[in-house]
């Protein structure tokens, strides 16, 4: 299951994503967002709703060691059809076009993936994810920067198509991408972020402590307004409060209170 604290502040119903939402998660170097992409995929399983995560960074091994450290066996939903994993990660490039295939007795099959050999992939790519789509379904993009590093184009447009796709059937997509302060001063980079945040409806920003590593606070996650935001269609307010990950939890509280009295 998903974090209690996180779950507070958020505010969702049911603790679900809003529907016809795109939720952006941005990270640096120094804060991994991964532990939110968790966080989605566990209640959303817990809660008989479909979820397709594609990954572009991690092959399917990662999000299974962790998700069975925090409780959740996706085994057993990828053999029902519930959970559904794209992998993008072993076909980026021209390099990892050759990487061989896991063994087919192992969790780290892939249901699908991207051939990055050629530009046309990503409307073709669209297609794939497309096939693995139902009613409520959550998307997870983890994540899209990856893309951007390895030469691909129209990465907005694809976004905007499964974002329209997913608003037809009452789902909602997440997408996750580095922001690295040092990025600004890459205007392809920096472009690249700040268009996929513009097709938000809420942008959650993990960060790491302006004063430098601390003991009991590990970084800030900062809950804004996406530019596509309706008011009044989601709950939760704007805030920012810090977090301390652990071996099989994450806790979050507010800013200037110890981790250590929750």
């Amino acid at each position: 299951m998903g974090y209690a604290t996180l779950d507070a502040a958020l505010a969702f119903p049911n603790n679900l994503p809003p529907t016809q939402t795109h939720i952006v998660v941005t990270d640096t170097l120094k804060s991994d967002a991964n532990f939110l992409i968790h966080h989605f995929l566990s209640n959303q399983l817990k809660t008989d709703r479909r979820v397709v995560l594609v990954g572009l960074a991690q092959i399917f091994n990662h999000y299974f060691l962790i998700n069975r450290k925090l409780g959740t066996n996706l085994q057993p939903f990828k053999q029902s059809g519930q959970f559904v994993f794209v992998d993008g990660v072993t076909h980026l490039n021209n390099y990892s076009l050759d990487t061989p295939y896991p063994p087919l007795n192992t969790p780290t099959t892939p249901t699908a993936t991207l051939d990055g050999s050629h530009q046309a992939a990503l409307r073709e790519f669209y297609e794939v994810i497309k096939q693995h789509i139902q009613p409520g379904t959550l998307v997870i993009l983890d994540d899209v920067s990856m893309l951007l590093l390895n030469g691909f184009t129209d990465i907005t447009v694809f976004i905007n198509r499964l974002k329209s796709l997913l608003a037809s059937v009452d789902g909602t997509l997440v997408s996750l991408v580095h922001a690295d302060e040092e990025g600004t001063d890459d205007s392809e980079q920096d472009g690249f972020v700040k268009a996929v945040i513009q097709s938000s409806e809420l942008v959650l920003q993990v960060q790491p402590l302006g004063s430098g590593l601390a003991r009991d606070v590990h970084g800030q996650l900062s809950i804004v307004y996406g530019p596509k935001h309706i008011p009044g269609s989601i709950k939760t307010q704007p805030h920012s409060m810090h977090y301390k990950i652990l071996d099989n939890n994450v806790h979050f509280f507010a800013k200037g209170i110890s981790e250590g009295v929750l």
